[in-house]
């Protein structure tokens, strides 16, 4: 599998849309417990890693200082 997947592919995995996914990830406590633990499952299973530099740069804002 690829070395980068996205939320997209673990949306399709869980069968949940990718805000779903989102919410897992952002704010578990909304997500009902038993797509929450189908969601997790599939991120186990994939080996899904969130990566926060590719989240800050499309948010278009970063915590990185330039000197």
């Amino acid at each position: 599998m690829s070395s980068t997947l996205s939320i997209r592919e673990v949306a399709k995995r869980a069968d949940v849309s990718l805000g779903t996914v989102s919410n897992v990830l952002n704010r578990p406590e909304i997500v009902a417990e038993e797509t929450r633990r189908k969601v997790q499952l599939a991120i186990e299973e994939m080996g899904f890693v969130s990566n926060g530099s590719a989240r800050q740069l499309r948010a278009g804002r970063s915590q990185m200082l330039l000197s």
